[in-house]
């Protein structure tokens, strides 16, 4: 009997063991499980070590969800661990206590097990929890490195500083690194002479791309990894400033995925006050697999069922019942305790007075315009159902619109210029344009008298490995569209022109946005466009027409 029972309890250990062990994924599995995280962090209560240690405390028990999942691999956004402030009031000196030195991914270096190892002790928790859960785990960092030479004696500077995230597999061991390349008013930040292109592959059979925030809205790294690594999955870190009408975080993650068609595991730093927030998981032209996104603070994770691409297929269709997400309460993670600081995200706003608009008349039926802006034209034609009565009240609120063209450059954040290309519908809280870029305040009742059965927007474009073109849209509650309700297609003209059709599908009455988004690399970095040349010739070709005496009814401001 005894004997027996032994044997039975060793069964029985075997078994829970490989419970404990067992991969969701195996190479010949044809999906994955991924989750992407969206946090809020810890940001007071002690110096930046003391932070971070915090912050990592709550990742671990994002990780412990995570197992109970059977998560392969889970994503943090960018600047968790280090509470969001990469720019500190007593600057460079300031990043020492919140910053890590990070070995060389080549060196294999497992941190938890390192008694030696110079990383901060919030990257060896993480270390040894991607152990203790056999997850591959990807988090963001700042990473200092001794500076040395002739510059550091210049600047009296100690360090260098990276916005840098690395990947943990499941034994703990660091495998990857990647250097933020694109800043975004980073002013003590370093970045690397040429943009790293870091990939990793898994046990699992999938090979890892990975780039940070402001990343993705230029060539490099994002797209040399399509390019030149050909790359079907990307990890992508962000704390992104969402910005009114074309670029909130999950415009730009759905867009982002749809039109390189890769499947897109993005985690957003959640921070309303500033605008911050935003997590998904897409699988590409398949659309949204599970999202994130809120006017308040919160913690949850998203994780989805992802079907591995091979030989440019997916394995498998996509269902969202393969997806979940979890919310946890003020007690599991109390950095969303207290009174929100906000009432909803603050966004910020594109500067739309270099655009080219006319207004959009409401009807019962079809409307045809050809816009341009120089030499960029975009054609547009709707078809709406129109209730006047619904705002016949004068207190009514309800959304105006207005069809937009821009081509020429404008900035992001405080430094950068970029040269951009845009045609869409956008809109707007009164008759003026100034109003484009703003929405009603979310407990505002907001009437919808106008219904787009549908859109399309059309034209000839240039194309190129300097051209990207996403398709955006938005709803009344700041929610892109899904794959269903909307269509983008390329067709091929010649070696420099392309045909695009961006078409809405289905019906929609709480439309904010709905426009193809390029960004033309070859103008990066070039003075900011103030006003459009042909808003400028029609403002002077009606002040020659009221100085005539004559009048005529407008509609393009």
């Amino acid at each position: 009997m005894i004997s027996i029972g032994i044997s039975y309890l060793c069964i029985v250990g075997v078994i829970f063991s490989a419970r404990i062990t067992l991969q969701a994924s195996t190479p010949a599995s044809p999906f994955y499980i991924g989750a992407a995280v969206e946090y809020h962090p810890v940001t007071t209560g002690g110096n930046g070590t003391f932070i971070a240690n915090k912050n990592a405390q709550n990742y671990v028990k994002f990780l412990k969800t995570a197992s109970e999942k059977d998560v392969d691999i889970i994503v943090f956004p960018e600047n968790g661990l280090t509470s969001g402030e990469p720019d500190p009031p007593g600057g460079a000196a300031g990043l020492i206590a919140k910053s890590s030195y990070i070995p060389d991914p080549r060196e294999s270096k497992v941190p938890c097990h390192d008694a030696s190892s110079t990383v901060m002790q919030a990257v060896k928790d993480i270390s040894c929890a991607a152990h203790r859960y056999g997850l591959y785990v990807v988090i963001n960092i700042i990473e200092k490195v001794k500076c040395t030479g002739e510059r550091c004696g210049a600047n009296k500077d100690t360090h260098d500083f990276y916005n840098t995230n690395i990947v943990f597999d499941r034994a703990g061991t660091i495998i990857a690194r990647y250097r933020k390349y694109n800043l975004f008013d980073e002013k003590f930040m370093n970045k690397t002479s040429r943009p790293e292109l870091s990939i990793f592959k898994t046990d699992f059979n999938v090979t890892f791309g990975q780039f940070i925030c402001f990343d993705i809205l230029y060539e490099t790294p994002a797209l040399q990894l399509l390019r030149e690594k050909k790359i079907t999955d990307i990890i992508y870190s962000s704390h992104w400033f969402s910005e009114l009408p074309f670029l909130t975080s999950s415009q730009i993650q759905t867009s982002w995925s749809f039109a390189n068609n890769v499947n897109f595991l993005s985690s957003g730093l959640n921070s309303p006050s500033s605008g911050s927030g935003g997590s998904g998981i897409y699988a590409g032209k398949e659309g949204l697999l599970g999202r994130v996104w809120s006017e308040k603070r919160t913690n949850a994770i998203v994780i989805s069922k992802i079907s591995k691409v091979v030989n440019s297929r997916r394995s498998q269709p996509s269902n969202p019942i393969d997806t979940s997400t979890i919310h946890y309460s003020q007690n599991e993670i109390t950095t969303i305790n207290g009174t929100e600081p906000v009432t909803q995200q603050k966004l910020l706003k594109d500067d739309l007075a270099p655009y080219k608009t006319s207004v959009f008349k409401p009807n019962n039926g079809t409307q045809n315009l050809l816009l341009c802006d120089d030499d960029f034209c975009c054609n547009f034609t709707t078809k709406t159902s129109h209730n006047d009565a619904l705002i016949k009240d004068a207190n009514a609120k309800y959304y105006r619109y207005r069809f937009a063209v821009f081509k020429g450059v404008r900035g992001y954040g405080k430094k950068a210029t970029a040269g951009v290309e845009v045609c869409g519908l956008i809109a707007c809280t009164n008759d003026n344009q100034n109003s484009c870029n703003e929405r009603f305040d979310i407990n505002t009742i907001v009437i919808q008298p106008t219904i787009f059965n549908s859109i399309k927007i059309t034209g000839n474009f240039t194309i190129g490995l300097n051209i990207l073109r996403l398709p955006v849209s938005l709803t009344n509650d700041l929610q892109p569209l899904n794959t269903p309700d909307y269509s983008f297609i390329y067709g091929h003209i010649n070696k420099t022109h392309a045909s695009l059709k961006y078409t809405l599908t289905k019906p929609h009455g709480d439309l904010m946005t709905f426009a193809i988004y390029g960004r033309n690399f070859t103008a990066d970095g070039q003075p900011k466009t103030s006003t459009s040349t042909i808003a400028q010739s029609s403002f002077y070709l009606m002040a020659i027409i009221a100085i005539g005496g004559l009048f005529i009814n407008h509609n393009y401001v």
